[in-house]
């Protein structure tokens, strides 16, 4: 039997959208602006999580 049960795969499996989410934005050049208002995120709350999507007035959407 697995160590790992269901909602250990889950998180992960959501990690590893979020990071193919924040590769694609790298991509095409708006990693650093909030997917909702285009708002840049500073550089320090991308190094405290690399992976945020949006700006700290749309932290339920991210």
């Amino acid at each position: 039997m697995s160590e790992f049960g269901n909602e250990s795969v889950t998180v992960i499996e959501a990690t590893l959208n979020d990071v193919d989410r924040a590769l694609e934005r790298l991509r095409v050049g708006t990693y650093r602006s909030c997917q909702v208002c285009g708002t840049p995120i500073s550089e320090a709350e991308l190094i405290a999580n690399p992976l945020l999507a949006n700006c700290p007035a749309h932290p339920e959407l991210a």
